[in-house]
């Protein structure tokens, strides 16, 4: 490896040194001369990089890959007018010995073309499995950013991890040897290696920026270039180079031609030459009788009177002629060379691509196609489970997901926290941390913001007041709560008002909210947007009312419509009546139930699942078969439900059964809160099954705690009911808000 080095920098920096290349200056004390600068064939500022600090100037430059070097210079000798997207396509950017990922090419960007820019290097890690039972994993670092220490950078990390700045991190330790680099760090059991890592890049070296500064000496005078301009300055350097050392060669040619020639002339009388040498009394005497004779110049007589007598034979005059030739050819090369600056470049290229082709190696630095490495706070928060609790006054909290443990049916509950006076719970919702929350008013204004920016605090605590963090107006609600993970082109958001009038939207008409919210639909006077729910075109909505009535429609049926519009009548309400809840029925719970329909015409009277789960205000609640309604057109007065006294009215409706056990019996469990705040998690198979007519049983003791005001609806894993918890739930299937209502 040091003999490649050595023949590299000979080859690159030293060649043709003595050939009058290059200005040679006294030293430091005069006694000798040394080159001003070395004849270099390759961009050796781009090539090795400089950096360095000097009186009122500083320069920063990247290290580049060789091969790469020298096919972005020959491009530029082909194409004098190749634009920077041109050379990038030749030499994309830096390449450090140390290897690691370039994040971007923002700044690669900037600094070719200006000269300044920062280049984000990350390093390279694998995340490897350390038990597969307990799936415990480790983080390996094989590479680290350029001028970053080792030992350094493993030291960082332990003091972190100590501080406790880190998490997640078990052990660390360095196994690196002559085959290469490999630093281990181990994780706990159940860390997110992702989140870990790009901790790792925000708090340590692991992730650095390089910041180019790309200034060069330029005929004496320090100047800012970019990365043509650098690549110019050399070739017209180089050129001047290949004209000094074509020049010197042309000289030497030139003088060695006519001494041979002089040669030559001797050998062809050489009697002659015999006899004046042998007259004359001294050297210079011969040498003035040689000249004077054969019109030889001093030079020529002088290298006839050096000759051996064993030259003068005829096969070294042959010698003599041949050279000649040779000579002839060379200086007719040199000349042709000298006279077309095109011929130079080409000269230029060929010795380039000598050291290419001799001393190239594959590019170590990756480059990235990313945001230039830029973290952001969603890349360090884990995409965990969390709960989002909204009040009436539109104060938001967000809590840890195994704040309430599951009750058993008929309890009091538990506090979901302290309210403010006066106010009540709105939204009780499952989301994760990384999920677009979709805040929809009573105005029908959608608002948008990442789950996580919702400030986690305890139970206890009132929250935070929505106006901080969305730029609600004077007297704006939130009424529903949508969490998105991922905008797909075929989900529908289907919007329902309280007066009854149904929409359906496409969802990626919301993936784009600037900050003051947008439309969502338009509102006749009096109305106000209620539910907002996530649908397919085969899905089933089903839409009750205060007083019980449900209806169920396609969603196919209903026509998508543009943010800007008002939508359909929903449901042909009497008297006094409005719009209690929906929900959405999937379409392959649909299609189950259109089947076994098919089959069983009588399946009205079956208590078997998918059912509809009924709850009162007054804390009453129960099931009825999904397969004891039918679908139905919109604007329609639809099927009895509920029948309720007349003090109580429907609070939710919720379609259950997605998820079930090895009975057959539903596995999914509901979350009441009541307008003081107060929660109650149940099972939904603890929820009787019973007829359309039904009043149902008590979920939820009210005494004292005012009516029902929101319910949601998770999905429970197969685990002990008893340690069950709220972090163990898949996701939620719909919430409702009862604050017109309350």
């Amino acid at each position: 490896m040091i003999w490649i080095h050595l023949a590299l920098t000979e080859a690159m920096l030293l060649a043709d040194l003595e050939q009058d290349t290059v200005d040679f200056v006294p030293n430091f004390d005069n006694s000798q001369k040394e080159p001003s600068l070395l004849p270099a064939r390759l961009p050796t500022l781009l090539l090795n990089g400089s950096s360095g600090i000097a009186v009122g100037m500083a320069t920063n430059i990247p290290p580049h890959n060789l091969g790469e070097l020298v096919d972005v210079l020959c491009a530029l000798i082909h194409n004098p007018e190749a634009t920077l997207q041109e050379l990038l396509e030749y030499m994309p950017g830096p390449d450090f010995p140390t290897g690691g990922l370039i994040m971007g090419n923002i700044g690669i960007l900037e600094a070719y073309r200006t000269g300044r820019g920062r280049v984000t290097v990350r390093g390279k890690t694998d995340v490897e499995v350390l038990d597969s039972r307990t799936k415990r994993a480790a983080i390996i670092i094989k590479e680290i950013p350029y001028q970053t220490n080792k030992s350094a950078l493993v030291e960082k990390i332990a003091e972190l991890v100590e501080n406790k700045s880190l998490d997640g991190i078990s052990d660390i330790r360095d196994e690196s040897d002559r085959s290469g680099m490999r630093i281990v760090i181990e994780l706990k059991r159940g860390s997110d290696p992702l989140i870990v890592l790009n901790n790792l890049y925000r708090l340590t070296s692991l992730q650095s920026g390089f910041s180019c500064n790309m200034v060069g000496i330029l005929d004496g005078q320090p100047k800012l270039m970019g990365l043509r301009e650098l690549l110019q300055a050399f070739l017209d350097f180089r050129c001047s180079v290949i004209e000094r050392r074509a020049r010197f060669k042309l000289s030497q040619a030139q003088e060695r031609r006519h001494i041979v020639e002089g040669i030559v002339v001797g050998l062809d009388n050489i009697d002659g030459v015999i006899r004046i040498v042998r007259e004359a009394s001294s050297n210079a005497a011969a040498s003035a009788g040689l000249r004077n004779e054969y019109n030889l110049s001093e030079k020529q007589a002088e290298a006839i009177l050096d000759m051996n007598l064993r030259r003068l034979t005829l096969l070294e005059r042959k010698k003599f002629v041949d050279e000649s030739k040779s000579l002839m050819e060379q200086i007719s090369k040199l000349e042709e060379l000298l006279s077309s600056k095109k011929h130079i470049l080409q000269v230029i290229e060929q010795e380039a691509i000598e050291l290419k082709n001799k001393f190239s190696s594959p590019r170590r630095s990756m480059l990235e196609d990313s945001d230039s490495g830029q973290l952001e706070d969603i890349d360090v928060i884990p995409n965990e489970e969390m709960l989002l609790v909204l009040s009436e006054k539109g104060y938001v909290k967000r809590m840890k997901p195994n704040t309430f443990n599951l009750q058993n049916r008929g309890t009091i509950g538990k506090s979901i926290g302290k309210l403010r006076v006066n106010d009540a719970m709105s939204d009780f919702i499952v989301c994760r941390a990384h999920d677009h929350i979709l805040y929809f008013s009573d105005k029908g204004i959608v608002y948008s913001a990442r789950a996580y920016k919702i400030p986690e605090c305890t139970r206890t605590a009132a929250g935070t007041p929505l106006i901080q963090i969305l730029s609600l107006t004077d007297g704006e609600r939130i009424t529903s709560v949508i969490p998105v993970s991922d905008f797909a082109g075929d989900q529908f958001l289907l919007m329902l008002t309280m007066n009854g009038y149904v929409k359906k939207v496409s969802l990626s008409s919301f993936s784009s909210i600037r900050s003051t919210g947008i439309i969502a639909i338009q509102l006749v006077p009096g109305d106000e947007l209620k539910w907002v729910r996530c649908c397919t075109n085969d899905d089933l909505v089903a839409m009750a009312s205060q007083n019980g009535m449900v209806t169920l429609t396609s969603c196919e049926t209903i026509r998508a419509q543009g943010r800007n519009t008002r939508g359909a009548v929903a449901m042909r309400l009497k008297g006094e009546d409005k719009i209690a809840s929906m929900d959405i029925i999937p379409a392959a719970i649909r299609k189950d139930l259109e089947m076994v329909t098919e089959a069983n015409p009588s399946s009205s009277k079956r208590l078997s699942g998918p059912w509809l789960l009924f709850l009162s205000e007054s804390g009453f609640g129960k099931r009825v078969p999904l397969s004891s309604f039918r679908a139905s057109p919109l604007n329609r007065v639809g099927l009895i439900g509920y029948k309720f006294s007349a003090e109580d009215r429907l609070a939710a409706v919720f379609v259950v059964g997605f998820s079930l056990a090895e009975d057959g019996e539903s596995d999914e469990q509901v979350v009441l809160v009541s307008q003081s705040g107060t929660a109650n998690r149940i099972k939904v198979r603890d929820v009787s099954i019973q007829s359309r007519y039904a009043r149902g049983v008590i979920l939820m003791r009210l005494d004292h705690t005012g009516k029902i005001q929101s319910a949601s609806l998770i999905s429970a894993t197969d685990t002990d009911p008893e340690e069950e918890t709220a972090s163990e739930a898949a996701a939620v299937h719909g919430q409702v808000s009862l604050g017109a209502s309350a």
